[in-house]
């Protein structure tokens, strides 16, 4: 153990204090000539010492000069300014890390909800047999019909949900005052492309027939997402208008994943960025989309559909240093130019992901402004059905 004190450097394993005069003379080239050439010879040990102070200075000097070029290429907010120095490569994305986490994420206690509301377990039938989970969070009142926000996990399509994540949309339904049913739908590790997006048309179509059941007022039905999630409930928004088979009001989208091709500026320019980069993006595509000659891709990659017309009005947010940003932008500017109305909220100084840190101060703010965006689509007498 060693530390560095005004005067010089002290070395507790060893008890040797090197004076701030030898510290300071070390070539930071090369160091351990530095040390040795600025020392007094008496011994081995000694030696050893004065190249392992050498080695740990130099090693400083460089951790400083890295966290100071991280600082210049992602700016974050002072209050994210921690998670900028690290990156996750694309090949962190392995089978056996996604066997590893996907068990430890379903093994974790959910959170309590906070007062006033209640949560529940739903189980339905999926198209080809399985069972798939729904968790349901809704105010107390058990005489009250609300209207329901349908919400999908983020997580690359091959990560399940987080217990952070049920904290959030626990506070949107209180806020909001609504119901949000959480699908929990199979993931890409086991099950690519249409499997996850089928799991969650399937709880759309479930919770529509089931309204009085779940206490949810039918006409007032939007879905949300974050990340991937995003991409899966514009994909329901899309097979909402071509099939008719659910009514949706509004989509909320956030730092949503909406194209494969992975052309633009931003996915060109963050390829390090915290997080989440166009590194593991690619692989999350080649995780998805594994079988050749997919029909209906835009489903898979809502930022195909030929055109965007007769689909509910939007929030979409995009955070300054994601490689998504720019399809998201996109995607808003193509929604307002079919007829919808798109609040789009740029976040400045944020990264794809922030909202992970629920305490900080632009997590909670924006967590505001999508609730109270929830609250003016349901509060709207009509929404628009197909």
């Amino acid at each position: 153990m060693f530390y560095i004190k005004p005067s010089g450097l002290y070395l507790e394993t060893h008890r040797l204090f090197l004076p701030r005069e030898e510290c300071f003379m070390i070539d930071c080239m090369e160091s351990c000539k530095g040390v040795i050439g600025t020392m007094p010879r008496k011994g081995k040990k000694r030696l050893h010492l004065a190249r392992a102070a050498g080695t740990a200075i130099v090693a400083a000097a460089a951790a400083a000069g890295w966290c100071k070029w991280r600082n210049c290429r992602y700016p974050l907010e002072k209050e994210y300014r921690f998670i900028n120095k690290f990156f996750i490569p694309g090949s962190f994305l392995s089978p056996r890390f996604l066997r590893f986490a996907n068990a430890r994420l379903y093994s974790m206690k959910l959170p309590v909800p906070p007062d006033g509301i209640k949560r529940y377990m739903k189980w339905m039938e999926t198209r080809d047999g399985e069972r798939l989970r729904l968790t349901v969070y809704r105010p107390s009142d058990a005489k009250k019909t609300f209207p329901c926000l349908v919400y999908f996990h983020g997580g690359g399509f091959c990560l399940a949900d987080a217990p952070y994540l049920h904290k959030t949309v626990a506070e949107y339904a209180r806020q909001a005052e609504c119901a949000v049913v959480l699908v929990h739908y199979r993931t890409s590790d086991r099950y690519p492309f249409p499997v996850p997006f089928q799991d969650c048309c399937d709880g759309l179509e479930y919770i529509r027939r089931h309204e009085k059941e779940l206490h949810i007022d039918g006409s007032r039905i939007a879905v949300g997402g974050d990340s991937a999630g995003g991409a899966l409930a514009a994909a329901c928004a899309l097979w909402s208008r071509d099939t008719g088979k659910a009514d949706i009001c509004f989509q909320m989208l956030i730092y949503p994943v909406l194209d494969c091709r992975m052309e633009t500026e931003s996915m060109r320019k963050f390829t390090d960025s915290p997080l989440w980069n166009a590194g593991l993006n690619r692989k999350m595509w080649q995780l998805y989309l594994q079988k050749p000659g997919l029909e209906k891709v835009e489903y898979a990659s809502p930022a195909l559909a030929e055109n965007l017309y007769k689909l509910p009005d939007a929030y979409i947010e995009v955070e300054q240093f994601d490689c998504l940003h720019d399809e998201g932008a996109a995607f808003a500017e193509r929604l307002r130019s079919a007829g919808a109305a798109v609040q789009l909220e740029d976040v400045r100084g944020t990264f794809h992901g922030f909202d992970v840190f629920r305490k900080k101060t632009v997590t909670q703010k924006m967590i505001r402004m999508r609730i109270l965006a929830l609250q003016r689509a349901f509060q709207q007498d009509s929404c628009i059905t197909f």
